[in-house]
């Protein structure tokens, strides 16, 4: 076909637009500063620039030891003096803070000074945890060329805007590991995040040693759980990063895994099993019983010794009452406290513990449920329903947090995300109780990821949000995000995520290993179905919707996101105008791509089912592509009968029954109808 000829002329223009590519800037920087002033000259980072740390400790050593050995790896340099030195030289690096923190709170000091000029670099910062977000600047702001590395000169002002910049990693709905935890700490330290939030139990799995109630652990899970020297080590891998670590005991709702080892603790008597399906669970535990409260006053007592940070996270969760319906005692009990509804005995359950924490020098924290009339303002609401809850918090004294529209399990863009402001503009809270609201989290439920595609299910998505809780909101800008967001994302592979080279091993999996290369563009441009639709889809067409179950299908390779396939629309959105397009070569050019990788794909799809159950698939894209591609190239040979064939081709792509969706569809939606 005459579409082919152009893919070996349009190779050399990719090569040459990624090259253009590669220069970096000061718009790489994410999050993006408070302010950025350019200034002239440069520093040039060689094998004499020596690193000066004034008012030292510990922890600030080990990262500026691991900054000097990212510093070097950035640069493709070896420093002739890699130790850190206490006095000053020239061609020096100069890290100064003047308070050294050893505990992290909510509200510690991350405000920074960074300034470059053709001699030195200075960092200033009130505390160690500032002076950490300066380095973490400083290594994005590395260009290098022919010559050598460098930073250009400039200075730069920066502190967040919200205190509260978190990640929750569920590790018991598909277990994840403390590597891949730690590997995630430091993601969120290079982008300035400051909390990790563990959930730590729930129905699939109590996945931390209790040493006072081992039978939580022994038979709560399968087999899989974070011991409490595991947990120790993680506290401190992250307060080494400037991280707090927030433990999520849930309850009373999503028990049933507690109740495996101590039914005593149920509202039902029945045999319970860890669940190893996803949903709602009639599993509650019992909240007028005086054994659930010494039990819970011993656990979490044990558990807030572990866990040293000021916050506690209950859950609260999903309880849907079944189980407290259908006890009589817990009817009778309702009936004599005068407790009209589950969700004013939940308040009573709450404030049990409430006192149980408040004993243990812990603020409670718990998801939008717990929030309730009575209940003292003490504690901190997290919402994941709407913002509604969170505004009406703020305005009633109590903190809050957003989730809602921060869920990475629900695969959506970056822009989505990004755009998802938590105080945004029009908002009528007065300043006073827009300051309680802390801030916000990513919050990675793993019903549908596992440990080998976890970090392509945070990264880069998490990126935007890292950006909108840090910085102003004039300083976040969609467009902007999108240039950078390729750049800071392949930064974050050093340290081991995994999150772009996953992809890869993934399909040598599937197809044992079958000249990925030469299909592999077709699986680029193909995303997860957006929301929950992949749930649905699961049910209804696998017997293996558990936590047992290897996630091992196209849709478990796709990106969340195809910047190939995003860049291809909004091309073909700037230049197609009515009759014609601007830029055809460069349209052209990836359509006949598709082409090309479509027919190989099909030609290898019967080496695995997972492979042909995209084979038909796959078909209607290829034709598709070739009829786009042949619009494009001469609108005149383009007949009524072409565009009847192409609009009933979109229409099987877009409802076609699968887990997966043709990401270019709009732009190709506007060649086909101009």
């Amino acid at each position: 076909m005459r579409l082919f000829f152009y893919l070996k002329i349009m190779r050399t223009l990719l090569l040459t637009l990624l090259l253009c590519g590669m220069k970096m800037s000061a718009q790489h920087l994410l999050p993006q500063p408070l302010t950025y002033k350019k200034k002239e000259g440069v520093f040039d980072i060689t094998s004499q620039t020596y690193i000066h740390l004034k008012n030292s400790s510990n922890n600030l050593k080990k990262y500026t030891k691991r900054f000097a050995f990212r510093l070097q790896n950035r640069a493709g340099i070896v420093l002739k003096t890699p130790e850190i030195q206490d006095t000053s030289n020239t061609n020096e690096i100069k890290i100064e803070c003047l308070n050294v923190i050893d505990s992290i709170g909510l509200y510690v000091d991350e405000s920074y000074n960074l300034t470059v000029s053709a001699s030195s670099i200075s960092i200033k910062a009130k505390t160690n945890i500032g002076a950490y977000r300066a380095m973490e600047t400083l290594l994005q702001l590395i260009e290098t060329n022919k010559k050598g590395a460098f930073i250009k000169s400039c200075s730069i002002d920066d502190k967040p805007r919200f205190q509260w910049r978190g990640l929750l990693i569920d590790v018991c709905r598909h277990w994840i590991p403390a590597n891949i935890i730690k590997q995630n700490i430091d993601a969120m330290a290079a982008v300035k995040m400051n909390v990790l939030h563990l959930h730590l139990t729930d129905d699939q799995g109590f996945r931390i040693e209790s040493k006072k109630f081992p039978l939580l652990h022994k038979l709560g899970n399968d087999g899989n759980y974070l011991s409490q020297e595991e947990i120790k080590d993680i506290i401190k891998y992250a307060k080494e990063r400037g991280i707090r670590v927030i433990p999520e005991i849930d309850i009373p709702g999503h028990s049933t895994s507690w109740l495996v080892g101590y039914p005593k603790l149920a509202s039902i008597k029945r045999e319970y099993k860890t669940a190893t399906r996803f949903g709602i669970f009639k599993g509650t535990i019992n909240p007028i019983n005086d054994y659930t409260y010494d039990f819970l006053d011993t656990l979490l007592t044990e558990m807030s010794q572990l866990f040293p940070d000021a916050h506690f996270h209950i859950g609260g969760d999903e309880n849907n009452g079944i189980d407290w319906d259908n006890n009589k005692k817990i009817q009778k009990f309702m009936i004599k406290n005068e407790l009209k509804s589950n969700q004013e005995l939940q308040a009573h359950f709450n404030r049990k513990i409430l006192d149980i924490l408040t004993r243990n020098k812990k603020i409670m924290i718990g998801w939008h449920e717990i929030y309730q009339e009575n209940i003292p303002n003490s504690i901190t609401i997290q919402s994941w329903r709407g913002k509604e809850s969170m505004t009406n918090a703020a305005k009633n004294g109590y903190t809050s947090l957003l989730s809602n529209g921060f869920y990475l399990d629900k695969v959506q863009s970056i822009k989505h995300y990004y755009e998802n402001e938590p105080i945004p503009s029009n908002s009528n809270l007065t300043s006073e109780e827009q300051k309680m609201i802390l801030g916000g989290e990513a919050t990675m439920w793993t019903e549908l990821t596992d440990q080998t595609n976890i970090n392509s299910r945070i990264w880069p998505s998490t990126l935007a949000i890292a950006e909108r809780l840090w910085s102003e909101q004039s300083n976040c800008n969609t467009n902007n995000l999108y240039i950078k967001t390729p750049f800071i994302s392949n930064q974050l592979e050093e340290f081991g995520l995994n999150h772009l080279s996953f992809q890869e091993i993934k399909l040598k999996n599937i197809s044992n290993n079958l000249a990925i290369h030469l299909w592999k563009p077709f699986i680029e441009i193909l995303e997860p179905v957006k929301g929950y639709k992949r749930h649905v889809f699961m049910k209804n067409n696998t017997a293996n919707y558990n936590t047992f179950a290897p996630l091992n299908r196209i849709a478990d390779a796709c990106f969340v996101e195809s910047f190939t396939a995003r860049n291809f629309n909004e091309l073909v959105k700037i230049n197609c105008d009515g009759k014609y397009c601007k830029k055809r070569e460069k349209i052209k050019f990836w359509l006949a791509k598709w082409v090309e990788a479509t027919e190989n794909y099909q030609q290898i799809s019967s080496a695995s089912k997972s492979l042909y159950e995209l084979n038909n698939y796959a078909a209607y894209i290829q034709e598709l592509c070739e009829l786009a591609w042949r619009k494009i190239n001469s609108s005149s040979e383009f007949s009524e009968k072409d565009l009847e064939r192409a609009q009933k081709i979109i229409r099987i792509i877009e409802t076609y029954d699968i887990d997966i969706q043709f990401a270019p569809i709009s732009g190709v939606k506007i060649i086909i109808a101009k």
